[in-house]
């Protein structure tokens, strides 16, 4: 990930003011370019992250392309999307310091991304001589600390330069009485796609709840559902609901045609993208819990191959669970 141009922009809600830079930041600098560029590998990987497209005659896409064709400078365009984020957000946003950093990321494409960084209180020291030549050290407030890499931004847009497609998360706030997404729905001025946490999420439940409502404990279906999210991802950014549960229940059509109203009731009849690297973590693994309260946690290919865990019926009805071919139990 390499940033090309950065500018940075001050919203301080507590007194409803902003600052724009008229110079760019100095991305030559190695921590800059490192620590903007760390966020924005980490946002781009975010399965929180929700998808759309900025459709031609979109406002926010002709300035990208005027942006492009050499008619709007970078600083001009990083104040025209601060100032438009600023006015939305100061009628939605409680009182709190956010620095706006707008960026050119390039790796594969090149990205315009914003990156919003609500500060927060922090403490340091500093050390410093007594009128008597002896040293003293002190611990120093500072009220506008930005997130450290390893910290989740506020809100995070990526613009993809070459088919305007974009990524964003952002929380909602209440703008003019209305719950609404900021940036999707106000500076942008774009719909979106469910997230990939979101997606995934929806079709095991709709897994679960059409396997549970026909008189099943619901494991091999949930089970048989990652495994195949897990391995679509190794070939595909997008997942098919529709084709996952007509396998997951093909020897039960009224099991399959309930799935599938179901999927119709959430708009999922459809192919919808999602972020390869969380649909491969979510076939890792599969957790159970019995009333009992034992939890138990194990790989899903493993419900496939009775030589590691089996699941029978006792004659009263009961279950239990069996776990084979063990050599050794650690304590965790």
């Amino acid at each position: 990930m390499q940033i090309n141009k950065a500018a940075l922009e001050i919203f301080d809600f507590t007194s409803s003011l902003a600052v724009y830079s008229e110079h760019e930041l100095n991305v030559g600098d190695q921590h800059i370019q490192e620590y903007i560029s760390s966020h924005v590998v980490k946002a781009l990987k975010d399965p929180g992250a929700r998808t759309g497209i900025l459709h031609e005659g979109s406002p926010m896409r002709k300035r990208l392309e005027a942006y492009q064709n050499g008619d709007v400078s970078f600083v001009t365009l990083a104040k025209e999307i601060g100032e438009k984020s600023f006015e939305y957000m100061k009628q939605a946003t409680e009182g709190v310091v956010i620095d706006s950093i707008i960026c050119e990321a390039v790796t594969d494409t090149t990205y315009i991304c914003i990156l919003l960084c609500q500060a927060h209180d922090a403490f340091t020291h500093q050390l410093f001589s007594e009128d008597d030549g002896t040293l003293a050290t002190e611990l120093v407030s500072h009220k506008a600390v930005l997130p450290m890499p390893s910290q989740k931004l506020r809100s995070f847009a990526a613009i993809n330069c070459r088919d305007f497609s974009v990524r964003l998360f952002e929380p909602k706030g209440e703008y003019d009485g209305e719950n609404c997404y900021i940036l999707a729905d106000k500076v942008l001025q774009f719909g979106t796609d469910q997230s990939s946490r979101d997606t995934v999420k929806k079709v095991k439940s709709i897994v679960d709840k059409v396997a549970q409502a026909h008189e099943s404990d619901g494991i091999v279906e949930l089970t048989t559902t990652k495994s195949m999210i897990a391995k679509n991802a190794e070939v595909s950014d997008t997942v098919d609901p529709v084709r996952i549960v007509e396998e997951v229940f093909k020897s039960n059509p009224i099991q399959q045609e309930a799935a599938k109203k179901a999927l119709a009731e959430q708009d999922m009849m459809r192919p919808l993208p999602v972020n390869r690297d969380f649909a491969v973590k979510v076939g890792e693994h599969h957790k159970i819990k019995t009333d009992t309260g034992i939890e138990i946690s194990f790989p899903v290919e493993y419900m496939k191959n009775r030589d590691f865990i089996e699941i029978k019926t006792n004659d009263d009805g009961t279950l239990r669970i069996e776990l084979k071919n063990i050599n050794k139990i650690v304590n965790k």
